[in-house]
C-alpha cells in the first residue's frame, strides 16, 4: 500500500539488482554529501512543495518495516529521501533520511563518516522540534552511536527515544526503543537482575501495545537471562509470557527474518556459554548459514561477531576443521576495525579473540598476553559479563597448557565475577566443573 501511495506522488523506487549496485549509489550520495558541511546542510533551503513533502513522510513511515521485511529496500528508500531533500529542500522528515544514511555508513565501516550523520539527523529534530520523528531518530541513531560512544551510556537514549516517541502518539517506535534497549542490557555487563526488571516493563508495554514482530525478538532474550541466572530463578509471570508467544513466535519470525537471525545467535549463545558440545557445532552452522542483508547499524552485529568468533575457534580446536580457524580470524580483523573507533567497547574483544587464536597457533606466550589484556580491558571498561568469560576462557587454557595453579586463579574470577553479573547458574556450572578438575573440598 505504501509504495502504490508514493507512485501516485510521483515516487517510483527501482528494486536494486545487486549489492553492487547499492553501494554504487551510497558512493554518489556520499559525494554529493561531502562538499555540503553540517552549518551548510542545518541552513539548507527548506522544502515547500506539498507533495514532495507528503512523498517524505510516507518515505518514513515504511523505512522500519523495511528494515525488518526487505532489507535490500532500505538504502534504496533512504536514499530517495535524501535526494527529495537535497533537490526540494530540507523537511523535519529529512532527519530520518540522514539518520539511516549514517546507519548505513557505519554498518558497512565508514564508522566515523557515519557518524557525522547521526549526530545531523538528531541535530536537525531538535532544530525543528520535529517530535513526529524523534523516537525514530534516536532508536536509530543510538544504535551507530554504540560504535563510537561507550555502550553504556549510549544506549541510555533508548529511554529518552521510547519517551518522545510515546509523547508523539508513536507506539511503534516507543516499542523499537524499548527492544533495542533491553537487548542491548544483556551485552553491556548491567547486572541480570536488572536487566530482568527492564525487561518486564519493556516486554509488558510491548505485549499492551501488541507490538508482536518487536516481542518475538525479546523472547530468546530472555530464554538467555533464564538459562544465565537459572530458570529457577526466573519469575514464573515471565516465563509464561515467553512461553505465550507459542505459535505467534513462530508465525512472525517466518515474516520478519532478522527475528529469525536473533533466534539462532541466543541458540549458539546459549549452547556456547554453557559449553553444549553435542549441539555447538549445528547452531553456530544453523547460525551462519541463515544469511540476511541488514544495511542500519546494530549493537547486535558486533555481538554476533564476537560470538561467533570465539564459537569459530572453539570448534577449530575440537573438530579441526580450517574453516572455523579461517571464520575466526575474519571476525577477529572486524572487530580489530571497529576497536579503532571505540577501544572502549572493542578493545578488549578483539584481545579476547586474538588470544583464542594464539591459542589456535599454539603461540602460547601471545596466547597469555592477549588474555591478560582482555581481562583487564574489560574490567577497566565496564564490562563485567566480558571480564568473566575472559577469566573463564583463560582458564581453559592455562589448564590445556598445563599451567594448573595460574588455570584455578582465572577459574576463580570467572566464578566471582559471574556472580557479580548477576548469572548464577553459570557461576554455579564453573564452580562444578572447576570442582571436578580440580578436586576441590
Amino acid at each position: 500500500k505504501g509504495f502504490w501511495v508514493l507512485s501516485m506522488l510521483g515516487i517510483n523506487l527501482p528494486r536494486p539488482s545487486s549489492t553492487d549496485e547499492i553501494l554504487s549509489l551510497i558512493e554518489e550520495t556520499r559525494s554529493t554529501l561531502r562538499g555540503l558541511s553540517d552549518g551548510a546542510l542545518l541552513n539548507y533551503k527548506l522544502m515547500t512543495d506539498s507533495t514532495k513533502i507528503m512523498a517524505m513522510k510516507f518515505l518514513s513511515r515504511i523505512e522500519m518495516s523495511l528494515v525488518m521485511t526487505s532489507c535490500d529496500f532500505t538504502p534504496i528508500v533512504m536514499l530517495q529521501m535524501l535526494k527529495l531533500s537535497l533537490e526540494h529542500g530540507i523537511t523535519p522528515i529529512s532527519a530520518v533520511g540522514f539518520v539511516y544514511f549514517g546507519s548505513v555508513l557505519v554498518s558497512i565501516g565508514h564508522i566515523e563518516e557515519g557518524y557525522r550523520y547521526v549526530k545531523l539527523a538528531k541535530k536537525l529534530v531538535s532544530q525543528f522540534d520535529a517530535k513526529e520523528v524523534a523516537g525514530e531518530v534516536i532508536a536509530i541513531s543510538t544504535q551507530a552511536i554504540g560504535y563510537i560512544e561507550p555502550m553504556q551510556s549510549a544506549i541510555e537514549f533508548h529511554v529518552l527515544g521510547h519517551k518522545s516517541a510515546l509523547e508523539a502518539g508513536d507506539i511503534g517506535f516507543a516499542s523499537m526503543n524499548c527492544s533495542l534497549y533491553i537487548s542491548n542490557l544483556l551485552w553491556s555487563g548491567l547486572n541480570l537482575n536488572q536487566v530482568q526488571k527492564e525487561f518486564d516493563k519493556a516486554h509488558s508495554f510491548m505485549e499492551q501495545h501488541s507490538t508482536w514482530s518487536l516481542l518475538v525478538i525479546t523472547g530468546p532474550l530472555l530464554q538467555s537471562i533464564g538459562k544465565l541466572v537459572s530458570v529457577e530463578e526466573l519469575p514464573l509471570f515471565q516465563e509464561r509470557k515467553y512461553q505465550s508467544l507459542g505459535p505467534m513466535a513462530e508465525f512472525h519470525r517466518e515474516k520478519n527474518p532478522f527475528a529469525t537471525k536473533i533466534f539462532y545467535l541466543h541458540n549458539m549463545y546459549q549452547t556456547f556459554i554453557f559449553r553444549n558440545f553435542d549441539r555447538l557445532e549445528d547452531t553456530a552452522d544453523e547460525f551462519i548459514d541463515f544469511k540476511i542483508q541488514t544495511w542500519t547499524a546494530l549493537n547486535t552485529h558486533n555481538v554476533q561477531c564476537f560470538i561467533c568468533g570465539l564459537v569459530s575457534f572453539l570448534l577449530y580446536r575440537r573438530t579441526n576443521k580450517n574453516v572455523w580457524f579461517e571464520r575466526g580470524s575474519e571476525f577477529k580483523l572486524m572487530m580489530k576495525r571497529w576497536s579503532k573507533c571505540s577501544e572502549w567497547n572493542f578493545l578488549h574483544k578483539f584481545h579476547l579473540l586474538e588470544a583464542e587464536e594464539h591459542f589456535c597457533n599454539k603461540r602460547l606466550e601471545e596466547a597469555k598476553l592477549s588474555y591478560d589484556a582482555a581481562v583487564s580491558f574489560s574490567k577497566k571498561h565496564k564490562f563485567v559479563n566480558d571480564e568473566a568469560l575472559a577469566c573463564e576462557l583463560a582458564g581453559y587454557f592455562f589448564l590445556e597448557i598445563g599451567e594448573r595453579s595460574r588455570s584455578l586463579e582465572y577459574f576463580i574470577d570467572a566464578h566471582e565475577k559471574y556472580h557479580e553479573w548477576g548469572a548464577t547458574a553459570k557461576a554455579t556450572s564453573v564452580y562444578k566443573y572447576v570442582e571436578s578438575i580440580f578436586r576441590l573440598r
